[in-house]
């Protein structure tokens, strides 16, 4: 009943992001909200899509984060740190070496900082019939990854060492009703505004051509 009435409110609210990837979303629930907070202020809403499991003891894989940002502003700077804090707590030194390279392409698809209602959804999705994890930001595609990575981020945020309890309790669909209802709605009022969409559109065209130029050389 209380995932359900989550789900409700999801589909509700987000319409357009929902419709976006709907590939994704016929095979994919919500699983639930959580706030990616530091010294009690809130930095980014998520909202963690999983597989349907028939079993409550089973453990749903991943298959969509989706972030918005709340603050005004978001530097590139801290948003790198905070996901280095978070993924270096979980998974360790020696797994943070063999991932470097595709962090470092991660937190390099920011050409500038995050504002405010900037949507960012890291996503399974398939090129060629291979599994890779796509990473949009305000519906523009920006950059590729590798099947693991979706899997790596979001077990920095529900596994044991989490930045902080409620945001794992939130994500894992386990909080207050009340709580979870109420990040929903803050979640569905941030939206990019047009002009920023078109802003990030001029990431994408420089992503791609940089991408190019990688391939020639």
């Amino acid at each position: 009943m209380h995932r359900t009435f989550i789900l409700s409110i999801s589909l509700i609210l987000f319409a357009f992001s929902i419709a976006s990837h709907a590939g994704d979303a016929e095979a994919a629930e919500l699983q639930g909200y959580g706030a990616f907070s530091q010294l009690n202020k809130d930095w980014m809403l998520l909202a963690l899509y999983s597989d349907a499991v028939e079993d409550a003891s089973q453990t749903p894989t991943p298959q969509r984060l989706e972030i918005k940002i709340v603050t005004e502003k978001f530097s590139q700077r801290r948003f790198r740190q905070l996901w280095l804090d978070a993924l270096v707590v979980e998974h360790g030194p020696e797994k943070m070496d063999s991932i470097q390279a595709e962090m470092t392409e991660f937190f390099n698809i920011l050409q500038g900082p995050l504002k405010q209602g900037d949507a960012l959804v890291i996503s399974r999705s398939e090129i060629e019939g291979l599994p890779i994890t796509d990473v949009t930001l305000n519906y523009h595609n920006l950059a590729q990854l590798s099947e693991s990575f979706l899997d790596t981020l979001v077990q920095s945020l529900v596994g044991k060492h989490p930045p902080t309890q409620a945001l794992k309790t939130g994500l894992m669909g386990h909080q207050k009703l009340r709580d979870q209802t109420n990040i929903a709605i803050r979640f569905g009022r941030l939206e990019p505004t047009l002009p920023r969409i078109a802003e990030i559109s001029r990431w994408s065209r420089r992503a791609l051509a940089r991408n190019e130029r990688i391939a020639i050389n």
